[in-house]
């Protein structure tokens, strides 16, 4: 009988010590790898323009709703500390109410901003804008107008001040609309310059004028009402 419980124990002890061998072995081979981070957009695989413009318009959705999701700064400049893969280019005016990457809840290393007063197309702007579509392969370029713009009244009333006297005078072709009712022209104003610095952009910039006739980038124009947080993409 003893024989018997001794060998009983020795088998069962065996079996334990294989076992647990065995669990060792497949935790380790199964250990889960180290994440390797991008800067790949969290909610939307993003190939083409198309797909930059749904998400910024989604982006925009979450902005005006209290639903912002990319927040978490501390972790998107870990995972852009390397490099940047943003996926549009947004151009858009100085004024401290439109901040691009709060406005379309982008966070950090999502998109490329150029701003400034009037959102206007310079050399430089022109520069920056070949640099993000055709060096980093953005898939969109946006000029971002918006309401109550200081610059465009600032042309509209013939405002001169040192070196803003020379912005001014860049905005004033794109006047319009009737003076007795200036809330109206201001609006009128602000929508027609989104769509005369377009056609800038396109006239004065052969690689971007390219990657547009090629397909791989769509230059488009928004407006953003300083009063609602809304955007609104212009046809």
């Amino acid at each position: 009988m003893k024989k018997k419980t001794f060998f009983g124990f020795a088998i069962a002890l065996i079996l334990s010590f294989s076992l647990f061998s065995c669990g060792q072995k497949k935790t380790e081979s199964d250990a889960p790898k180290e994440v390797v981070k991008t800067t790949k957009h969290e909610h939307a695989v993003i190939n083409t323009s198309d797909d930059a413009i749904k998400e910024l318009k989604n982006g925009n959705i979450r902005f005006t709703s209290g639903k912002l999701e990319n927040t978490d700064y501390k972790e998107q400049i870990e995972n852009t500390k390397a490099d940047q893969h943003p996926h549009s280019v947004i151009l858009s005016c100085l004024d401290s109410r439109v901040p691009p990457e709060t406005i379309f809840d982008q966070g950090i290393g999502n998109i490329f901003v150029a701003r400034v007063a009037g959102n206007l197309a310079d050399e430089n702007i022109l520069g920056s804008l070949e640099y993000g579509a055709k060096v980093k392969g953005c898939k969109l370029i946006v000029v971002l107008g918006h309401s109550m713009c200081g610059a465009v009244k600032g042309a509209v009333d013939n405002a001169e001040l040192g070196h803003l006297t020379q912005l001014v005078d860049q905005i004033k072709p794109a006047i319009t609309g009737d003076k007795s009712n200036p809330d109206k022209m201001l609006d009128e104003t602000s929508r027609n310059n989104v769509k005369l610095t377009i056609e800038k952009i396109l006239k004065s910039s052969e690689v971007l004028a390219s990657l547009v006739k090629d397909g791989k980038l769509k230059i488009v124009g928004a407006y953003y009402d300083v009063a609602t947080g809304r955007v609104e993409f212009m046809d």
